[in-house]
């Protein structure tokens, strides 16, 4: 957005918006709650190869790190 001065000359007026970082994260991704912090993790999860024997391990225990906590949220609520 763009005023007149008195001058004639245009002032340009500041957003908020221009102080934010940009985000590079597409807007979908950002819908099904994905942030900077989750894309990390879910490119390197892509990235693991299924006929590596390293790379099953890995995977095993990425989803035992990560399902340990549901686990016990929802026992906990069951009680």
């Amino acid at each position: 957005m763009r005023l007149q001065d008195g001058d004639d000359e245009e002032l340009e007026l500041i957003q908020p918006e221009d102080f934010l970082p940009h985000n590079p994260i597409p807007s979908d991704a950002q819908r099904l709650g994905f942030d900077r912090w989750s894309g990390a993790e879910i490119a390197f999860a892509a990235s693991l190869r299924p006929d590596k024997r390293s790379h099953r391990a890995v995977a095993i225990t990425l989803l035992v790190v990560f399902m340990t906590p549901a686990i016990i949220t929802v026992l906990s609520l069951l009680r």
